[in-house]
């Protein structure tokens, strides 16, 4: 008779991979970077600088030791727990639009 709580061969060398597993998820959602993360890799990423007043948020990109003034178009965040996904469109004073579309994970940003 076999007792329901002996466990077999393969579930003692299934164990360490699922821990593994589980360690590596909970390391993931730790580490998800923040919005602060994301805008202080817009900065030294794209030169995008965000700096905050009492009534609006203001953003200025530094290129070729020019500072121009960009205005916030949209945005878009997606938190998924062990990634977040940002999308922001930046127009500066011509017209011109800045796409900024990134994955966060683990403290780390790569562009999409």
């Amino acid at each position: 008779m076999k007792n329901r709580f002996d466990y077999g061969p393969n579930m003692i060398r299934r164990l360490p991979i699922v821990m593994s597993l589980v360690i590596l998820v909970v390391i993931m959602i730790i580490t998800n970077p923040t919005r602060t993360d994301f805008y202080t890799w817009l900065e030294s990423e794209h030169g995008i600088h965000v700096s905050y007043d009492i009534n609006e948020t203001k953003y200025t990109q530094i290129t070729n030791g020019q500072e121009k003034s960009l205005n916030f178009r949209s945005g878009h965040i997606q938190h998924v727990g062990i990634f977040t996904t940002y999308d922001e469109l930046f127009t500066d004073a011509e017209g011109n639009e800045i796409r900024i579309k990134t994955i966060g994970i683990l403290k780390m940003f790569f562009k999409r």
